[in-house]
């Protein structure tokens, strides 16, 4: 019979860290056997893991060979987007993405940046398996370590390059004046409360998800599960009164006079890359424009965005 492994085990083996072991469990890679409630690893399962790696069906161009780009005017750069190949960056935080294109745009080791959309899991899964070469996230977690444990326990087992770009005010939004008394997460476990939640695999979500846990509430639980996909529709959700909360970045509301803020907490937001791609001319632009004086200043224009770490470059393995 082939020798049993525990996750414990299997991450001695590999150097990786056991959390990594669980979400390569979660998403296929490894294959597992439940016995009763503990996971086990065989020797065979393990074997092939090893001897065949996820390989992309559709692999992005390498950034080396992507042309360089120099755009005069907008009619130009739609033209050359609409033939030829660019960066992807995947993200939910759009005007994050239009300040850095921007800033590409003016810069002649630049290259065109397109915008997947995708929640915070997405993103770091499509750049884990090459179908992105950026992903913008956005973790509601207090300490730095722990939004690194997170990003590189989706990446596993690669070099990233991590590019802090700012903290951000997150909270729900309810109506003018508060009139439900919504001051903290508990109070959403109160059943006249209508609880409009983010979609499963958003930074928000995770938060929400840690939150009932710890209050001792299954994060399945009917209420918790009438979702939305962006900062918008959230508040939009509580404008129209199909909730009474909803969870987001507070700078949205300033476009929603009918709803105020209850803070809970900062969420860190990343752009994560692979660290073999920072020595293009386009990452070195990027990371210029970040660490920029006019990128930390267009930043302030949000409400509760915050610059201290703007800029700051790290250096992670999964």
């Amino acid at each position: 019979m082939d020798h049993v492994f525990t996750p414990q085990e299997v991450a001695d083996r590999l150097r990786i860290k056991k959390a990594t072991v669980y979400e390569l469990i979660k998403r296929g890679e490894l294959k597992a056997t439940k016995i009763g409630k503990q996971i086990r690893i065989s020797q065979e399962q393990l074997n092939l893991y090893l001897k065949e790696p996820p390989v992309p069906e559709e692999p992005l161009v390498p950034v080396s060979d992507i042309p360089p780009f120099t755009a005069s005017s907008a009619i130009r750069q739609t033209d050359y987007l609409l033939n030829t190949n660019g960066l992807i960056l995947s993200s939910q935080e759009s005007r994050i993405v239009e300040l850095i294109r921007s800033g590409l745009d003016q810069t002649p080791e630049g290259l065109p940046l397109l915008h997947s959309y995708m929640n915070d899991y997405n993103s770091l899964y499509s750049l884990y398996y090459g179908k992105t070469h950026l992903a913008l996230t956005c973790f509601l977690l207090e300490e730095t370590e722990q939004i690194h444990n997170r990003i590189t326990n989706l990446v596993p087992g690669r070099e990233l390059a991590i590019l802090s770009l700012c903290s951000v005010s997150c909270g729900f939004y309810v109506k003018k004046g508060n009139p439900m008394s919504i001051h903290s997460p508990k109070d959403l476990l109160r059943p006249d409360v209508r609880f409009l939640n983010r979609e499963m695999g958003s930074g928000y979500r995770m938060y929400m998800d840690s939150c009932f846990v710890e209050m001792g509430m299954s994060k399945t639980a009917g209420k918790f599960q009438k979702e939305c996909l962006s900062h918008m529709s959230a508040a939009n959700g509580v404008a129209l009164g199909a909730a009474d909360v909803s969870i987001g970045d507070l700078s949205h509301l300033v476009s929603y006079p009918q709803l105020e803020p209850v803070f809970l907490t900062s969420a860190s937001m990343d752009l994560v890359f692979f660290k073999s791609d920072s020595d293009h001319p386009a990452f070195q632009s990027i990371v210029q424009i970040v660490q920029s004086d006019e990128f930390k200043k267009s930043l302030l224009h949000f409400p509760g965005y915050h610059t201290a770490n703007t800029g700051r470059y790290t250096v992670v393995k999964g």
